[in-house]
């Protein structure tokens, strides 16, 4: 699914003049890949409320570099360590994790700014 699509189905915002986004929205188009995210499957909502907490938690400086979204049905839960993420996904059957921490790192290597609240910048 493409960029373009995500923002027409609601789950991405970008900037309407510029058409950038923020380093967040970038963490979250890389989440709705990893869960291979559409409007029209069952997992929409899930998919929504995953997004939510990945903002909410971004917005709220509680993202390190072993952060990570454990994800499986219903289920979601912010993780910070591994051993909370051994506890989370124990007893799990079908769960994806998303290293969101570890994506944060990634883009702000290569766009210092992407996480001040007025950065835009072009999807790579």
């Amino acid at each position: 699914m493409t960029l373009g699509k995500l923002v027409s189905e609601g789950f991405l915002l970008r900037d309407r003049r510029s058409l950038k986004y923020t380093g967040t929205e970038l963490v979250v188009a890389r989440a709705l890949a990893q869960l291979q995210t559409r409007a029209s499957k069952p997992e929409a909502d899930r998919d929504r409320k995953v997004v939510q907490e990945i903002r909410d938690a971004l917005g709220a400086g509680r993202v390190a570099d072993a952060t990570d979204v454990v994800v499986a049905g219903n289920f979601i839960q912010l993780t910070h360590t591994p051993g909370e993420r051994l506890d989370a996904t124990s007893g799990l059957r079908d769960f994806r994790v998303l290293g969101i921490g570890a994506w944060v790192t990634e883009f702000r290597q290569r766009e210092p700014d992407a996480f001040d609240a007025e950065a835009l910048i072009a999807a790579a």
